[in-house]
């Protein structure tokens, strides 16, 4: 038996998309064991979840700025927009 971790997306009509690194191509025999489900996630309200992200929001601009720079000086944008 090989123990294979991956990450792997249901479509609503059953079919899975996903990547198995250390598999060769083509079809396998497997048997998936849910670790977390979207199931046992509870239904946040809408105002709830806006809260959560305002809040991430703010902790984000209290943090203290370390390039000076401009945007397009740290894109690499030059006087006549364009990439060096």
């Amino acid at each position: 038996m090989t123990v294979i971790k991956t990450h792997i997306r249901v479509a609503p009509d059953g079919t899975l998309t996903g990547r198995a690194v250390g598999l060769p191509a083509g079809e396998h025999e497997a048997e998936i064991t849910v670790l977390d489900s979207a199931a046992k996630t509870p239904n946040l309200d809408a105002a709830v979840l806006l809260a959560r992200v305002r809040a991430i929001q703010d902790e984000v601009a209290r943090l203290p700025v370390l390039d000076h720079r401009s945007l397009d000086e740290i894109i690499g944008y030059n006087e006549r927009g364009h990439f060096d």
